[in-house]
């Protein structure tokens, strides 16, 4: 089964647009494994964003080591987008501002708390905002019907495509 790159790339904007929690790997600078939900939110570039606190360990983890891993499921469909890269910390006020709002929109819509996790870490330090700077993101969906070989099941598309699709993105709503 072949996909054009246009129809990946809607697939897999459909997909973050209605799932919105992932985990994310990160390693600590002696090498040791961590992994912890996060709420993320995506641009049309599909950089991919979340939101800690510094004083965090997966934070602490990216001040030594900023490379990461994000594994996003869905299992009602056996959807899950892969992706790895760069963490970079986000330092424009007006991007920061948009991931929280969007993160914070997110969390309303799903905790029982109306707040993101990170709210209730007194103590832990200032809120940072990471960008995921991956050169592709990988999209798999197991429960395709007739799918035996891997080529059928996956599909990598790359991100910052140069022409964007219009209306597409966290911050449509």
């Amino acid at each position: 089964m072949t996909i054009a790159i246009g129809e990946s790339r809607q697939h897999l904007v459909e997909f973050l647009e209605h799932n919105k929690v992932g985990v994310l790997a990160t390693t600590s600078k002696q090498g040791k494994p961590h992994a912890a939900t996060v709420y993320i939110t995506f641009d049309q570039d599909l950089n991919l964003y979340f939101v800690t606190r510094k004083e965090t360990r997966k934070s602490r983890n990216l001040q030594s080591n900023n490379q990461i891993a994000i594994a996003i499921y869905n299992a009602a469909s056996q959807t899950t987008l892969q992706a790895e890269g760069t963490a970079i910390e986000v330092s424009d006020p007006g991007k920061m501002q948009w991931v929280f709002n969007d993160i914070w929109r997110i969390a309303t819509q799903t905790s029982p708390t109306n707040q993101p996790p990170q709210a209730q870490l007194m103590g832990a330090g200032d809120y940072v905002v990471y960008k995921l700077a991956a050169p592709s993101l990988r999209l798999a969906t197991y429960a395709q019907q007739g799918s035996a070989h891997s080529g059928e099941i996956f599909s990598v598309v790359p991100t910052q495509e140069e022409t964007h699709l219009n209306g597409f993105g966290a911050n449509t709503d």
